[in-house]
């Protein structure tokens, strides 16, 4: 089993930039949620991305595979991250990270550190100040 596996799901290649940044840090390669199977996730930690879509939806290549891959998420520790638009949509703002964290948990998965909400549109500079903060607790496990 591996330590850690980046699993991302990107539209514009935002979530997949910021997924390579996090998988750098942890000297892995980022997967695309769509290329998963089976051993994308044999890890001890998951660190699972999305962006949100719409008024709170899933990023659509998430949409297609949480329910199929949500079993493989049972007696792993898992940390989401997410991508949004906190001015545009304040009210939605990472809600497709927040859907994941819960189907994890209610999969029987340890949710560990706080849902990473990230706004790559108005607060780029503030990314990787974040991840780092983010990250650090995480390397600890």
């Amino acid at each position: 089993m591996d330590k850690v596996h980046v699993i991302f799901g990107s539209t514009t290649g935002m979530t997949e930039a910021v997924a390579s940044k996090i998988a750098a840090e942890f000297g892995v390669s980022p997967i695309n949620i769509n290329a998963a199977d089976a051993s994308a996730f044999d890890a001890e930690l998951l660190v699972l991305g999305s962006s949100t879509w719409g008024i709170g939806d899933l990023q659509d290549d998430w949409a297609a595979q949480l329910d199929a891959v949500k079993a493989n998420f049972a007696g792993k520790k898992v940390a989401v991250f997410g991508l949004g638009d906190s001015q545009g949509f304040a009210d939605s703002f990472c809600v497709a990270a927040d859907t994941i964290a819960n189907a994890a948990k209610g999969a029987g998965a340890t949710l560990v550190g706080e849902v990473l909400k990230l706004d790559e549109t108005n607060e780029a500079d503030q990314t990787d100040g974040k991840i780092a903060a983010w990250i650090a607790p995480l390397k600890a496990l």
